[in-house]
């Protein structure tokens, strides 16, 4: 399987336990999902920096496009973290649903760009 194939999978892998866990809400299982989405986004956003952004910085054809992307992603990153870092202390309530929603909503928008504009340039240019 291609990087761009195996990270699209993983968007997937993803989104699919933030929903589930968005249905369960704050139970105990719904706190364990998020926990796994942790390590799963962790795990993505390594590979990503260990593979992806390297290779398209080699390229003249993707090294801005990939600076750019990859800009970007250490403020996703942050805000991201702190979402799960504010699970991980036990807070719940309308403020922590709130936080949740925004960070799903952040997430979406940003593996949508990726799978459209970056993974596409790096198949062109870089597979």
């Amino acid at each position: 399987m291609s990087l761009t194939a195996t990270l699209k999978n993983e968007h997937q892998g993803i989104f699919r336990l933030l929903e589930e866990c968005r249905e369960m809400g704050m139970s105990d299982e719904g706190r364990r999902k998020l926990k796994q989405v942790k390590g799963l986004v962790i795990a993505h956003l390594a590979r990503e920096d260990s593979k992806l952004y390297p290779q398209m910085q080699n390229n003249i054809e993707t090294k801005d496009l990939a600076a750019t992307y990859a800009a970007e992603m250490k403020g996703i990153t942050q805000d991201v973290m702190a979402f799960f870092n504010a699970l991980e202390q036990g807070r719940s309530g309308m403020d922590f649903a709130r936080q949740m929603g925004a960070t799903i909503a952040r997430l979406r928008q940003r593996m949508t760009r990726e799978e459209v504009r970056l993974y596409p340039a790096f198949d062109q240019h870089c597979a």
